[in-house]
């Protein structure tokens, strides 16, 4: 068969690789999807795969709201947001030398780790506004919010 027109000719080879990919399958008997395929085809893969990564994204932020984050890098504290009260609050340290968080109101909470550590502790059970400092770098300060 002689093709005249070049657009006609390019899509008999996508319907071509499009068949081929039809018929295969992996050894769970479901279909396999052949990368030629997607590729060739972006418009018609695009649907498909907005919905799940508007899913994931929908997701992502419900999960980052219950998680409180304070995060150590050089030799500043960067606290992700508020807390609920007892919830508990993960600390990371990127530094190479040891911190901790300890609150102004001495015994409410003080967690003492080595570099690059990551622990958790137990944020207060009231809401208010607590600061806190680095016992051996007291230039390190910040506040955790704890909010009902």
């Amino acid at each position: 068969m002689k093709i005249n027109h070049p657009v006609a000719g390019i899509l008999l080879a996508v319907a071509l690789v499009g068949i081929a990919g039809c018929g295969a399958s992996d050894d769970t008997g479901t279909p396999a999807v052949e990368p030629q395929a997607t590729t060739s085809s972006p418009a018609a893969s695009s649907p498909a795969a907005a919905p799940a990564e508007t899913t994931e994204s929908a997701e992502t932020p419900a999960e980052a709201a219950e998680e409180v984050v304070i995060t150590i890098t050089d030799f500043e504290y960067e606290v992700s947001g508020p807390v609920a009260p007892g919830a508990e609050v993960t600390v990371i340290n990127n530094d190479s030398v040891g911190h901790t968080v300890t609150s102004d109101e001495e015994g409410l909470f003080d967690s003492v780790f080595g570099p690059n550590e990551t622990v958790t502790f137990t944020a207060p059970e009231e809401a208010g506004e607590y600061s806190f400092f680095c016992t051996p770098h007291p230039g390190m300060i910040s506040t955790l919010v704890v909010e009902e």
